[in-house]
C-alpha cells in the first residue's frame, strides 16, 4: 500500500499491485485463443486505453486516464497476470499527477518485480497527527509537489511454493507549502523541502488463484524500511507494515474477502509518510499517527458472468502508543458497490463504490478491487 505514495498509490498505483484494465469491449477478441488447423495460438499481449472518472475525499473529483499493457501468458500457464502502464489524473482541487508503473511476474512466478515512477502537484488538507481537536474540523490547506521512484523485487524462496523474499527502495522528493496566511492573516505561508529515501526488506506469501480477482487463497506481506542519509534522504526513521488477506468461496459465485492491515513507525518521520488509515470514505491524510490498525470484510457476488456487486464494512484505529491502539476512537466505514469485468478472458473489474464513514459519504470509482 500511502507513501506519497499517499497519492501516487491512490491514482497511478491504484493500478500497481492491484488490478489493471479499461472498458473496451473489443479487447475480448484479442485475448481469446484462436484455433488454426487444430493448433492453439496463445493469446497475445494487449493494450487497453481507459479514461476513468475519479472521486475520493483526498483529492476531489476529476478524471484519470490510463494506457495499460496486459502481458501475454504461456498457454495453460498458472502464473499471475503481469501489467505495465502509464497513468495520469487531474481533479477539481487543481491536483494533478502522472507516472508509469510495472507489476510483473516471470519464470512461472519465481520472480516478482513491481515499480513506479511519477510526480505531480497535490492540493490537500492537513488534519494534524493523531486526533487533533484544533485541526479535525478546520484543517490547514497545503500544496505538495512530489516526485517519487520505487522499485521492488522478490524471489520465491527455494523449496517453497508460495513464500517470497526480496528488497525494495523508495525515493521521494517533496516541496510543501502550508497556506497558513489563510488561517491567520498576516502570517506568511510556510514552505519546506524534504527528501525521503529508504531501503528495506520484504517477506511475503501468495497463494491466490488470481491476482486480479482472487476467489480463494491468502496473501501476506511484511515490509521493513530504513530511511536516512545512507539511502539519499534527509531524515532518519524506520517503518514497518504488514497485512494479511484471506479469500474464501462461500457459495456459487460468492466470495468472502478479509483483510487486516498494521503499520508502525519510529524516528523523525515526515508528516506525509506516517502510518495512515486506508479506509473507504476517509481521506488518506485524515488519520495519521505512529501506529495504525485496520480490519476489512467484503462480500463479492457475481450475478452475471461479467457483472457483480460487493458489500463491505471496515474499521480502523490510530494512536501514538501501540499499547492503547485499539482503546481509542474507532473509525468505521461501510457500503456497497458495482463491478463490471472489462474483458471476457481476464478478471479485470471496473468498480463503483459508495461508502458511508465516520466522517463523510463518498462515491469511489476504482480500477480493480480494494484488496
Amino acid at each position: 500500500m500511502i507513501k506519497y505514495r499517499i497519492i501516487l498509490i491512490i491514482i497511478i498505483l491504484s493500478m500497481a499491485g492491484t488490478v489493471h484494465g479499461g472498458p473496451q469491449e473489443n479487447v475480448d477478441e484479442h485475448l481469446e485463443d484462436t484455433h488454426q488447423g487444430g493448433e492453439i495460438i496463445p493469446a497475445k499481449g494487449n493494450f487497453v486505453a481507459a479514461p476513468i472518472p475519479i472521486s475520493n475525499p483526498t483529492v476531489g473529483t476529476g478524471l484519470q486516464a490510463a494506457l495499460l499493457y496486459l502481458h501475454p501468458k504461456k498457454d495453460n500457464s498458472q502464473s499471475h497476470n503481469s501489467t505495465s502502464g502509464i497513468g495520469g489524473m487531474y481533479t477539481d482541487s487543481n491536483s494533478w499527477i502522472a507516472g508509469i508503473f510495472h507489476d510483473g511476474y516471470w519464470a512461472d512466478d519465481i520472480y516478482k518485480l513491481t515499480g513506479y515512477l511519477g510526480g505531480g502537484d497535490l492540493n490537500l488538507e492537513y488534519y494534524g497527527i493523531g486526533d487533533d481537536p484544533n485541526l479535525s474540523d478546520n484543517p490547514i490547506d497545503y500544496k505538495l509537489t512530489a516526485f517519487s521512484f520505487s522499485p521492488r523485487i522478490q524471489r520465491r524462496i527455494p523449496s517453497t511454493e508460495h513464500w517470497y523474499a526480496g528488497i525494495h527502495y523508495l525515493f521521494i522528493d517533496t516541496d510543501t507549502i502550508f497556506e497558513t496566511s489563510e488561517e491567520i492573516p498576516g502570517l506568511p505561508d510556510f514552505q519546506g523541502e524534504i527528501r525521503t529515501a529508504g531501503f528495506g526488506l520484504i517477506a511475503s506469501y501468495d497463494s491466490r488463484d488470481d491476482n486480479y480477482y482472487p476467489a480463494k487463497g491468502q496473501r501476506f506481506q511484511a515490509m521493513w524500511t530504513n530511511y536516512g542519509e545512507t539511502w539519499g534522504g534527509d531524515q532518519k526513521y524506520n517503518k514497518f507494515s504488514t497485512f494479511m488477506n484471506h479469500y474464501q468461496p462461500i457459495i456459487d459465485k460468492t466470495v468472502l474477502a478479509l483483510r487486516c492491515n498494521f503499520q508502525a513507525s519510529e524516528g523523525d518521520v515526515p508528516f506525509f509518510d506516517r502510518p495512515y488509515l486506508d479506509i473507504r470514505g476517509v481521506a488518506r491524510t485524515r488519520y495519521m499517527d505512529q501506529f495504525t490498525l485496520s480490519v476489512h470484510a467484503e462480500g463479492r457476488y457475481k450475478f452475471r458472468p461479467r457483472w457483480g456487486v460487493i458489500a463491505f464494512v471496515e474499521a480502523g484505529w490510530f494512536d501514538e502508543d501501540i499499547g492503547s491502539l485499539t482503546s481509542g476512537r474507532t473509525i468505521v466505514s461501510y457500503g456497497g458497490g458495482l463491478r463490471w469485468q472489462v474483458t471476457k478472458e481476464k478478471k479485470l473489474n471496473l468498480g463503483l463504490d459508495f461508502a458511508i464513514s465516520t466522517d463523510d459519504n463518498a462515491f469511489l470509482i476504482r480500477i480493480g478491487e480494494k484488496f
